[in-house]
């Protein structure tokens, strides 16, 4: 009998939670923004939680533009504008680890106390930027990625406060994705070796920003973000958007892209089939396509930056050797 009995008030708590799940997804899809935390179920939480945290591990990653591009920056107003660039990020960074302090994470212990390989990145960002030039089309064609993520995430999302809270990210992501436009246009035509340069930086930085996006929407087995409306498009959607900006932009300054807008289909299409592996020893990439195993394998090994950025933070190694 007691089994019996306490089956059924299982039975009932879960007929109970599922009802609650399906009424939130019901809300979220019709427009509901939430507010508070008692309006989330536990797996609505999860899903925000975790996009929060791999956006606030993202916004350090410029931190590698320390790596070259600030020290060997051509003009003082050049590090100046690189210099609060890096500061943007950080601060964004730092509206999104506030905003998990509301679920109770600790903000000193997830940026000071996480071991550096616990961070979580992409392999756009897990690379040293050398020069002004690879950090300004870094911007050009990275940042653009990223700020194309969060627009959507400004425009879509459910929680109220995260989606009020990227207001001043991305109107400071506009002016950064705008510098990196500029200035790559600049060295383009300032002479052939610059011209040169731009061109080996794109060609490096274009399918890593195009990966930016993740598996093509047919692949996608986790559909949660689109489920509770903590995003508003797909991975095809979003890099569809991104495509549809650096390629006209591209295009017009004379930048050779492996992209192309397919007028039978209507929309940009890549030159080649992802996934295709980048050969870190040359820095060049293989356009042969390859299968997601071998492609998640170099996403898990990383670039030469996964964890270095991290750790020269925590270390506080910086003196000197950033002027």
């Amino acid at each position: 009998m007691t089994v019996t009995v306490e089956a059924t008030r299982s039975t009932h708590a879960d007929d109970a939670a599922e009802s609650r799940e399906r009424a939130l997804q019901i809300k979220v899809r019709s427009g509901h923004q939430i507010e508070s935390l008692d309006e989330m179920t536990d797996r609505y939480r999860d899903v925000l939680v975790q996009t929060m945290l791999i956006a606030g591990d993202l916004e350090m990653t410029p931190l590698g533009y320390n790596h070259g591009a600030l020290s060997n920056a051509p003009t003082l107003d050049a590090k100046i504008a690189l210099a609060s660039a890096i500061q943007d990020e950080l601060g964004h960074a730092q509206i999104t680890f506030r905003l998990l302090e509301d679920f109770g994470y600790d903000t000193q212990e997830l940026l000071f106390r996480r071991a550096p390989e616990q961070f979580r990145t992409f392999y756009m960002t897990q690379h040293p930027m050398d020069d002004y030039i690879s950090a300004v089309v870094m911007m050009m064609l990275g940042d653009r990625a990223g700020y194309t993520t969060t627009l959507d995430i400004q425009e879509s999302c459910s929680y109220a406060p995260y989606s009020r809270s990227l207001r001043k990210v991305n109107f400071e992501e506009t002016f950064h994705v705008g510098h990196g436009e500029r200035w790559t246009e600049i060295f383009w035509k300032k002479s052939p070796a610059t011209r040169k340069r731009v061109q080996d930086a794109v060609d490096f930085c274009f399918p890593l920003a195009a990966m930016w996006f993740g598996l093509p929407d047919h692949l996608k087995t986790r559909t949660d973000q689109l489920t509770y409306r903590i995003r508003g498009q797909s991975n095809d959607e979003l890099r569809q958007r991104w495509l549809a900006k650096v390629v006209p932009f591209c295009e017009k300054v004379g930048i050779h892209v492996p992209a192309h807008y397919d007028e039978i289909q209507g929309q940009y299409v890549l030159d080649y089939q992802l996934p295709i592996l980048l050969d870190e020893a040359t820095g060049k990439w293989d356009y042969t396509t390859v299968t997601w195993e071998e492609q998640f394998a170099q996403w898990k090994k990383g670039g030469p930056l996964k964890t270095a950025m991290f750790h020269r933070m925590q270390s506080e190694v910086w003196g000197d050797a950033l002027w």
